[in-house]
């Protein structure tokens, strides 16, 4: 009885509220709030719609508002497409914010094709017109770049990729056959879809500059969030792979980031050169060398989710190399840097592997790991910093062993070591460990490091020579 008689009270008061949320404004004085004034798509490739990106309208006022329409200034034939509060098109309209509320505005973009090398910009405008004939508005921007795709291509000749040309977008691999020669021009840029390799049965020639790499990535120009673009995560796209057939590859300047793998070698027939280039960020292995006779110089490893560089028989030389294990998505990481005589119980006798002034370095207490087996491991370290114990001289000489205790450890010895953003420079630090451990013998085959700086007659360990900050 009591419960009766105080919804009846209640009742007027709840029907009264129902109403008012239900009147709607048509005050010139009454305005939306938009999130933004500008939403800025980044490149994107023409003929592919991009992801989408959403932005909030509010009605901060005490009465509902509705929008009579909202519309594509250009009507759609600018590529931008729209979606509000559930309604999509070129323009939607009597759109309803009720008082203190919001929706949301969805918008991707694809932009057409065209005869331009360069990138073409894009804007419009999202105009919202309310009852009371107020206009507010967001401006749309996007920029849209050409390509050349390649699905599922299989060179039977040789071919040569030029750095004039429009970038390439690859599907489904590349594939260089038997007896073909890839070769690939400095300043180019090869875009790989997700799960997309490149497979060499013949031969790669990619030599870049120190002012014009070539680089392998993935073709997802956008981002996770507004601070990390995709292109600085792992297993964007496949890997590079050299088969047993493939009889030669040769890369400088070369910049192998966000893959699922970096370079994998199947014992191949002929030699493989890395010169003054970047493997990071990668799902699996860095450098996975199975029967390779390899020279690695002046390059970087670093951040695999299994080992940076993994050696399983073969002949391998490593000249001031800086192998890095800081892979940050998983704890369950591999090494910087495995040798082994076995391969799945399997023997693969190590004829050599030589290292000289490198930097081996991460987050374990020990990033050198070698599996001898009952076969002698034939291995050897000169003039390095790393991470483990160096007291056996049968493999370490005149090496400098760091201690992840030291003040030098990690992040002091880089000059970027950001595991927010994923952002990583590992050029020295003022107090890095590696300064003036290599040796002018090693350093004259190499006397300049990757950025061109000379290494005198005290060379630092690693792929980068260190550089006193400028002062202001």
């Amino acid at each position: 009885m009591i419960w009766g008689v105080m919804m009846a009270l209640l009742s007027p008061f709840l029907f009264l509220s129902c109403v008012d949320d239900e009147k709607f404004t048509t005050s010139s004085g009454a305005v939306l709030q938009l999130e933004l004034d500008t939403l800025r798509f980044d490149t994107i490739f023409t003929g592919l719609t991009s992801t989408t990106e959403r932005f909030v309208v509010h009605n901060r006022n005490d009465k509902a508002l509705r929008i009579a329409d909202v519309s594509l200034k250009s009507s759609g034939r600018s590529g931008f497409m729209i979606n509000v509060d559930g309604q999509s098109g070129t323009s939607v309209s009597n759109v309803e914010v009720l008082k203190k509320d919001s929706v949301f505005v969805f918008v991707k973009v694809n932009l057409p094709r065209n005869s331009s090398m360069k990138p073409t910009f894009v804007r419009d405008t999202i105009i919202f017109t309310l009852e009371s004939g107020m206009q507010q508005q967001v401006v749309l921007e996007a920029s849209g770049q050409n390509f050349r795709e390649l699905r599922a291509e299989v060179l039977k000749s040789d071919r040569i990729i030029k750095a004039g040309e429009l970038p390439y977008v690859i599907y489904d691999s590349l594939v260089v056959g038997k007896g073909v020669t890839l070769e690939i021009e400095a300043g180019t840029t090869l875009y790989f879809h997700n799960g997309a390799n490149l497979i060499v049965h013949g031969e790669l020639k990619a030599e870049g500059t120190r002012e014009k790499h070539i680089v392998f990535r993935g073709d997802r120009l956008d981002k996770m969030f507004d601070y990390l673009p995709y292109d600085r995560l792992e297993n964007q796209w496949g890997s590079i792979y050299l088969s047993k057939d493939c009889t030669g590859c040769t890369l400088d300047y070369a910049d192998i980031h966000s893959g699922n793998n970096g370079i994998s070698c199947d014992g191949i027939g002929g030699n493989l050169k890395i010169t003054n280039s970047v493997i990071h960020n990668v799902a699996g292995h860095g450098l996975y060398l199975k029967d390779t006779k390899a020279t690695v110089a002046n390059t970087q490893i670093s951040n695999a989710k299994y080992n940076c560089v993994s050696i399983y028989g073969g002949t391998s030389d490593f000249y001031h190399c800086t192998l890095a294990q800081f892979y940050p998505w998983n704890a369950d990481r591999g090494h910087a840097l495995l040798v082994s005589n076995y391969l799945d119980d399997e023997e693969h006798l190590i004829e050599s592997a030589h290292f000289y002034n490198c930097f081996v370095t991460g987050y374990a207490n020990d990033e050198v790991f070698g599996e001898p087996g009952d076969k002698t491991l034939n291995l050897h370290f000169n003039n390095c910093v790393l991470l483990t114990d160096v007291a056996d001289n049968t493999y370490f000489h005149d090496c400098i062993g760091e201690s992840k205790d030291s003040v030098t450890y990690q992040s002091t010895n880089f000059k970027t070591f950001d595991t927010h953003a994923y952002i990583y420079d590992f050029r020295l630090d003022t107090f890095s460990v590696a300064r003036g451990k290599g040796s002018s013998t090693y350093a004259e085959l190499y006397p300049a490091d990757m950025d061109g700086i000379l290494r005198g007659k005290k060379p630092d360990a690693g792929c980068f020579q260190f550089v006193e900050k400028k002062k202001e």
